[in-house]
């Protein structure tokens, strides 16, 4: 037993392996950096070097006590660690490199915040603030980069991979047996979650001078593994290899039943789903006897487990339809050459999702922050690749293709909408044609964008917890999801305003003056996608009049230069304005409210139920009463988001007491307090926090089936839109969105039986005020848009079809009017905007045998130019 009472209080463990060339100028380092301070000891661990290490460590003449310990089996660098902890005898253990890149100097300054009793882990951090690398090369620097970014998730440390640190030789000994691979920095972050006090001071990091790095793929494959297992994840090759097998039986099982039913007549949506019902629950009972058998499962039931599977199932399930449909309906392979690398892709998602959540393990001791963190990403990573898989076969809504036609009549701005979702659809047909991926080409960035700035946003408010829980929202609520999928001025104007709240946060909270340039540029972009991200700029104006702090910017220069620069960028619309008599400005103000009278302005709690979800609204609800301050102390903070959203939903509710919202506009406030609705929501997931009320605790539980939830209903809503699903019917419900490709095929074909009967091109004008015209125009086979129009044609209001069509038009082209319902198209007075107009007819649309449309029209011989609707002319 040895006398800690007459031992030194530092152990400082040195790891080595053929360092013969280091070593000497490290102890001498050492030996003048702890002069004067508390006795120490040296441990070098030796790794059974070649080139006599050991040799010159136990030869060196120095003061300081040296002891070399030699390991047997193969290099291990926190083996080395441990081995030297065990043997160490000091109450404090210094773990740097010999090879020169951790400067001894810095030994005290991580040895003091121990002493004091402040701190339980320092780190000698290449990252932090005043921290250097000198002397690696670029590739060096990227592969720490991606080291480090690969246990981002794992701990708020910068410097994870950073190898000098300092920390009680009693935590040390106190990892799990099986810690290995050569950061043992991260095992013990992982380890000591949330109990760890931790303080990282900068270091200037030197490459070595003499031998070579150790650093192998061996080494990074191991680092790999432990972050895996860190997890919770049971991959290994053992493991893999046997879901492979198991896989290979339940493949069988999936094409036998799939040939069977496509041969037997059934759709290829259904063969495809039932096939792989019966696939995964071979799998999973052979899985859960044979490939994951062990600890993952003494911690759940069977029932709990099967459920977990079903989920990740499902979830399989969307990701094999995607690419399905992706390989046969796009690029023309057969169902049964398809299916195949779809069940390929199947199984490594089912693989992954068996390993890390059907049969994970919990003996890692990851905290439950981190579980969050990782479901953030993986969930992030998912919703992503089912965009990719699906953005191109999911059918364009009117809204997309009426922005199509912007894209067709380039222009500073349009009535109805700035023009930056025009500019965005003109830049991706112009890489990927006019198709429906080349409309929706520009989301993929955009969502990343967005992603990132709800995730700085948060983290801005709260640390890293808060902000992976603000992209977790971003992730999985509907209206956020949806909008990430469709090319409409949401989403460029969603990324907007979270960058603006963003850039709000550290100009006015933090006092940054240099936020303001990003403010400018945020709220300039902004308003080019839509005009309602004003009302942030009335918020903030707000929330600086009633914060005495924030006020001070009221004299200084930088928040109106920020708004010179919003100006700036927004200078194309102000010029369209200008030059049409400020159609636009007037249009989105006093015309709604004199087209829509209403009383609408329960809405905003109806739209957020319904496209936040009821959990993550209820939240938001309960955040504007007492519970804001238990969730977030910091009144400013509290008082921005509270301002940020409330301003904003105030002048919505109040223009709802005259007119009809929408819903686009009600949910983007709600950013602002997502940080604080998140956490609420999450409360428990940090240490000694418990629900505030019933109501509090009620909707903690229903969170994680809620994000569930919104997942599974996320990816059949895309699996129903394309392959359908068993005994569903493909229905837009009577909306006008499906159909489109059929529908303009049949009236190509009406056009050329009319063209043939009066000798001349009819005009195709649809009884609505911009959506079924666009639609045809996007899909007409002959791929022209000059012979189309819409409800101007007859007088009434058609948006940008006013201005689109041409004056010059003859009035004696017959004309083909059309709708996908009888609205309008059936009216009397009709005759009196046509020459010669003939009767109602129908004709149903057809898509593999069913009716999916019908299609409502009526020809005329000539329409009456003073009928014609334009900016300038109003028929009476």
């Amino acid at each position: 037993m040895v006398d800690h009472s007459s031992c030194p209080s530092v152990s400082i463990v040195v790891p080595t392996l053929n360092e013969a060339d280091n070593i000497e100028r490290l102890l001498d380092g050492i030996e003048l950096a702890v002069a004067g301070s508390p006795a120490c000891e040296v441990l070098i661990v030796d790794d059974a070097s070649s080139d006599g290490t050991t040799e010159k460590a136990r030869a060196w003449s120095g003061n300081l006590a040296v002891r070399v310990i030699d390991r047997d089996g193969p290099p291990d660098l926190s083996g080395a660690v441990l081995d030297g902890a065990r043997t160490a005898t000091g109450k404090w253990v210094v773990v740097m490199d010999a090879d020169g890149s951790h400067p001894p100097e810095c030994i005290p300054g991580l040895l003091a915040p121990l002493e004091a009793g402040s701190h339980d882990l320092t780190i000698g951090s290449r990252h932090a603030e005043g921290g250097q690398t000198h002397g690696w090369p670029w590739h060096r620097h990227l592969a720490s980069g991606l080291a480090t970014l690969l246990a981002w998730p794992f701990t708020e440390v910068s410097d994870p991979m950073a190898g000098f640190f300092a920390t009680s030789r009693e935590r040390l000994l106190a990892l799990p047996g099986q810690a290995a691979g050569y950061k043992i920095l991260l095992e013990l972050l992982v380890q000591g979650g949330d109990s760890v006090r931790t303080l990282e001071a900068p270091i200037e990091f030197e490459d070595r001078r003499h031998g070579q790095s150790k650093l192998g793929l061996g080494q990074q494959l191991t680092y790999l593994k432990r972050l895996a297992w860190l997890a919770g994840g049971r991959i290994s090759l053992g493991s893999a290899s046997k879901f492979g097998l198991v896989g290979l039986a339940g493949m069988v099982v999936d094409l036998l039943v799939f040939q069977f039913l496509i041969s037997s007549g059934s759709r290829l949506g259904s063969s495809h789903v039932f096939s792989f019902i019966l696939a995964t629950l071979t799998n999973f009972f052979l899985n859960y006897r044979w490939t994951f058998r062990g600890d993952a499962h003494t911690d759940m039931h069977l029932a709990q487990r099967y459920l977990r599977f079903l989920v990740v199932a499902l979830m399989a399930l969307m990701i094999r339809g995607g690419v399905l449909v992706l390989l046969v309906e796009s690029l023309g392979l057969t169902p049964l050459a398809g299916i195949i690398p779809a069940i390929i892709v199947t199984a490594g998602v089912n693989y992954l999702g068996s390993a890390f959540y059907v049969f994970a393990t919990t003996a890692s001791g990851v905290i439950p922050r981190v579980r969050w963190h990782l479901a953030a990403l993986g969930l992030l990573a998912y919703m992503l690749l089912l965009r990719v898989l699906y953005m191109g076969q999911l059918e364009l809504i009117p809204d997309e293709m009426y922005y199509w036609m912007y894209a067709q009549h380039l222009a500073l701005s349009y009535l109805d909408h700035p023009p930056l979702v025009g500019w965005l659809i003109a830049a991706g047909t112009a890489l990927a044609g006019d198709t429906v991926i080349g409309v929706r080409w520009l989301l993929l960035p955009l969502t990343l964008a967005g992603a990132w700035y709800f995730y700085r946003y948060g983290a801005t408010m709260g640390g890293k917890t808060t902000g992976l829980l603000c992209l977790l929202a971003f992730t999985v609520l509907p209206f956020f999801a949806v909008s990430g999928l469709l090319m409409t001025p949401d989403a460029p104007m969603i990324v907007a305003w979270a960058a603006a709240l963003y850039y709000f946060k550290k100009a006015l909270i933090d006092d940054e003056a240099r936020a303001f340039i990003g403010l400018g540029i945020a709220m300039g972009l902004g308003l080019l996608a839509k005009y309602t991200i004003a009302l942030l700029a009335v918020a903030a104006l707000v929330f600086m009049l009633i914060d005495r702090r924030a006020g001070r910017w009221f004299f200084r220069p930088q928040p109106y230069l920020a708004a010179a620069l919003a100006c700036l960028i927004f200078l194309p619309v102000l010029i369209w304005n200008a030059q049409n008599d400020w159609a636009s400005f007037l249009f989105q103000g006093t015309r709604r409210l004199a087209e829509n009278p209403d009383f609408s302005s329960y809405l905003v709690v109806v739209y957020a139920l319904l496209l936040l979800s009821p959990v993550v609204a209820l939240a938001g609800f309960l955040s504007f009463g007492r519970i804001r301050r238990t969730i977030e102390p910091e009144a400013r903070k509290r008082r921005f988001m509270l301002v940020m959203t409330a301003v904003p939903l105030a002048v919505f509710a109040a223009y709802g007491a005259f007119s009809v919202i929408k819903f686009h506009w009600t949910l983007p406030p709600w950013i602002a307090l997502l940080p604080l609705l998140m956490s609420a929501l999450a409360w428990p997931i940090w240490p000694d926090r418990q629900p505030v009320s019933r109501l509090h605790g009620a909707l903690v539980r229903a969170w994680p089936p809620s994000v569930i939830g919104l997942v599974l209903a996320y990816g059949l809503l895309l699996h129903y839109l394309t392959l359908g699903l068993p005994g569903l019917k493909t229905t837009d419900f009577g909306s006008g969105y499906l159909g489109w490709p059929e529908m303009a095929a049949e009236l190509a074909v009406l056009e050329q039986q009319v063209a043939a009967e009066h000798d001349q091109q009819p005009l195709l004008a649809a009884t609505s005020k911009w959506g079924h015209a666009a639609a045809l125009a996007f899909h007409h086979p002959a791929g022209r848009h000059d012979q189309i129009t819409a409800q101007n044609l007859i007088g009434m209001r058609g948006s940008m079809w006013e201005r689109w069509f041409d004056r010059d038009t003859d009035p004696d082209r017959p004309v083909i009017l059309f709708n996908t319902s009888t609205k309008l198209i059936d009216e009397e007075w009709l005759a009196q905007a046509l020459q010669g107009l003939g009767p109602l007819q129908r004709k149903p649309v057809l898509r593999d045998g069913e009716v999916i449309q019908t299609l409502y029209y009526r020809i005329a011989d000539g329409f009456r130019p003073e009928q014609v609707r334009y900016p300038d002319q109003i028929p009476e």
